[in-house]
């Protein structure tokens, strides 16, 4: 997987969505009703603080759907609120029954987001769980790796990597990051027509190397970057990889076997 795009789940259209669902699973979330009727019906601040504490009182009292039923009845004559228990009223027992991404389609296009790019990929990673609370479970990890890695159950080993640029990688974290091209000329980069800047190149190998939680893997060659020297040796581990495989070594895969 290649890296450094916008994270869809920040978008309006995801994080209402999103809401709704996790509202429709549990009707004592309160910042997910709140959340949903702001994001997806834009409705005013009273009128979500007034649902908000009836949904709190009545579910406190009563099963689910009789909270929803009451609410319904209660708020009736509110136009802007119809939208909203119809859409209740479609998903409610379809939630825990169909998979996520049957539902995120109809959602979809009740709500006329088909052509909503970050949407769209909140639907295609949707493709990878069962059900609706377990794929809500796991959008808290916030990535579209971590969620394809989980619903496999391989929290750590999964099999593939995440490609991105120093630069793409600010404000993300990794167990395991690998640090390629550790050398003169490629870190700090020079090249003939542009200087290096070599205080904004440290900052961000800096950037690269914390990106590590728990191992760090700087790859480099014999021609080390002159910002290794400044890693204190006993936070060094060394060692020396063998060199290039001769060609009567090398085998070619094949997508078949």
């Amino acid at each position: 997987m290649i890296a450094g795009r916008d994270d869809f789940l920040a978008d309006d259209a995801v994080r209402g969505a999103v809401s709704f669902f996790h509202f429709l699973l549990d009707v004592q979330n309160d910042p997910a009703l709140r959340a949903c009727l702001k994001l997806v019906w834009n409705c005013p601040a009273d009128l979500i603080g007034s649902l908000a504490q009836f949904f709190a009182q009545a579910a406190s009292e009563n099963s689910s759907q009789e909270a929803l039923d009451a609410a319904a009845t209660e708020y009736a004559d509110v136009a802007v609120l119809q939208p909203f228990f119809a859409q209740v009223e479609e998903f409610r027992q379809r939630v825990g029954k169909e998979k996520p991404r049957k539902l995120l389609d109809a959602w979809a296009k009740a709500q006329g987001l088909t052509a909503s790019e970050p949407f769209q990929r909140l639907l295609n990673t949707a493709v990878f769980h069962k059900d609706m609370a377990s794929f809500l479970q796991n959008l808290l990890l916030g990535q579209e790796s971590d969620l394809m890695r989980s619903a496999t159950g391989k929290l750590y080993e999964a099999g593939a990597v995440t490609l991105m640029t120093l630069h793409g990688s600010k404000g993300l974290e990794f167990p395991v990051v690998f640090l390629a091209g550790v050398r003169q000329g490629k870190i700090p980069l020079e090249s003939p027509k542009h200087p290096a800047n070599v205080e904004e190149e440290r900052r961000l190998f800096y950037v690269g190397m914390t990106r590590a939680q728990e191992e760090l893997i700087l790859l480099t060659s014999n021609e080390p970057s002159c910002f290794l020297d400044a890693i204190p040796a006993d936070c060094l581990h060394k060692t020396t990889t063998g060199g290039k495989k001769r060609a009567s070594e090398m085998k070619q895969l094949s997508l078949f076997d």
